[in-house]
């Protein structure tokens, strides 16, 4: 007999999967306030905004292997679409900042707050997963051949 209180299949994985987008999102907090730091004469903060977006390229990765994980107990497509969507845009926001393409830098990072945002409202709204999806069985029931 365990000692084990009775959790659905999921809540592991979704635990984690908010887990995840949430420390994304304070990340991004963090980036908005070191990249207005810059903006507004603080010349240091620019070594904080280039380490936070590494930061958050991995914390990204971490939130799109919790929604892979997720995805696996049956949880939805749309945390791993969003979650992979995510990761691509913040490599390539690294890119454009790197490369000084500071219009599209900073009208990409108002669009990836809002992705964020919408990512953890969606990960802290979805119900636990009850276990794996199985594929739906299409058509008509078999006929006896005569």
């Amino acid at each position: 007999m365990t000692n084990e209180s009775p959790r659905p299949r999921g809540a592991r994985a979704r635990a984690l999967h908010r887990g995840a987008a949430t420390l994304l999102a304070l990340t991004m907090l963090l980036q908005v306030g070191f990249g207005a730091g810059y903006i507004s004469g603080d010349y240091d903060s620019m070594d904080m905004h280039r380490l936070n977006a590494r930061v958050m390229v991995v914390v990204g990765l971490l939130t799109f292997i919790s929604a892979l994980w997720l995805r696996r107990v049956g949880g939805p497509v749309r945390a791993v679409a969003t979650s992979a969507a995510m990761v691509v845009a913040l490599v390539l926001q690294m890119v454009l900042g790197v490369e000084r393409v500071v219009a599209v830098h900073v009208t990409l990072g108002v669009l990836i707050a809002s992705a964020v945002t919408l990512l953890v409202m969606r990960a802290w709204t979805m119900p636990v997963p009850t276990g794996a999806r199985r594929p739906a069985v299409t058509g008509r029931a078999s006929e006896p051949v005569s």
